[in-house]
C-alpha cells in the first residue's frame, strides 16, 4: 500500500494553517486524488462537504466548527458514505474511547508516518478501519487495563486454523492482497474470510477483529 491508485476526492479540516497545508501537499502528489482545503474555501463546512461530495474527510479531532460525533451524525442524516479519518495531536484515552463508541472510521495520531496516512486512505474507502501503530498500541493498553470491551458474542467463535492464520495476519497490519499473496490465495477468498471472521465475531470491520483476538488471546500482546 502506500499508493493511492483510485479517483477520490478529500475534503482537509484543520484549523491549523501549516498542518493542513502539510497534508495537501502530501495529497498534490496523488495523481488520483482531487482535494479541497476548507478553510481555504471561506464557505460553511457543512456547505462545503454538500458541494464537493468527498469520499473521505481528513479532520482534526477537535476542529471548532463542528464535533466528531455532530458531524457523523449529519453525514448519515444526509446518506452520505464519506468516511472520516480523525487526526488527533496528543494522546488521549477519553478521545480514543469516544471515537470507538462513535464508529469512526479511522484515527491517527499527527505524528503518524507518510505510508500511514495514505494507507488510511486506501484502507477506508475500502470499507475497513485503520488506526496507526501508536493508537494500535494505546488500544491494546486499554483493553490490557479493562477499560475498553470489545463488542463480543456470548460464546467464543469456533474459528477453523485458516481463519485464525488469516485473523493472526490481519492484526499484523497485513492488507487482504498481501495476506493473499503470502497464502497463495485469491483476494476474494481473503475477503470472503474477512467477512466470514466479523459475522462470527460480531466485529465491525478490521479494528473490531483486531481487539476481539487480543481479547481472546488469539494474538499475544508484547510487553510495552
Amino acid at each position: 500500500m502506500g499508493v493511492i491508485e483510485i479517483p477520490m476526492r478529500i475534503l482537509i479540516a484543520d484549523h491549523q494553517v501549516i498542518f493542513a497545508d502539510g497534508l495537501a501537499y502530501l495529497l498534490e502528489k496523488e495523481a488520483t486524488v482531487e482535494w479541497i482545503n476548507v478553510e481555504s474555501t471561506h464557505q460553511p463546512f457543512k456547505d462545503v462537504i454538500l458541494a464537493f461530495q468527498p469520499q473521505i474527510i481528513l479532520i482534526d479531532a477537535y476542529y471548532p466548527s463542528i464535533t466528531i460525533a455532530a458531524l457523523t451524525h449529519f453525514l448519515q442524516q444526509h446518506s452520505m458514505n464519506t468516511k472520516l479519518i480523525v487526526l488527533g495531536s496528543v494522546k488521549s484515552d477519553q478521545l480514543l474511547l469516544d471515537l470507538l463508541k462513535i464508529g469512526v472510521s479511522a484515527f491517527l495520531l499527527k505524528t503518524c508516518t507518510k505510508k500511514e496516512l495514505l494507507d488510511s486512505i486506501i484502507s477506508v474507502v475500502h470499507g475497513n478501519a485503520f488506526y496507526c501503530s501508536q493508537t494500535n498500541k494505546h488500544l491494546q493498553q486499554l483493553i490490557i487495563e479493562g477499560r475498553y470491551h470489545p463488542r463480543r458474542k456470548e460464546q467464543l467463535a469456533e474459528l477453523s486454523e485458516k481463519e485464525k492464520t488469516i485473523l493472526k495476519l490481519i492484526c499484523a497490519e497485513f492488507t487482504s492482497k498481501e495476506i493473499a499473496d503470502q497464502l497463495n490465495m485469491s483476494f476474494r477468498t481473503i475477503e470472503a474470510y474477512r467477512k466470514s471472521l466479523q459475522e462470527k465475531t460480531g466485529a465491525k470491520n478490521s479494528a473490531g477483529l483486531i481487539l476481539y483476538a487480543i481479547r481472546y488471546g488469539i494474538v499475544t500482546l508484547e510487553p510495552s
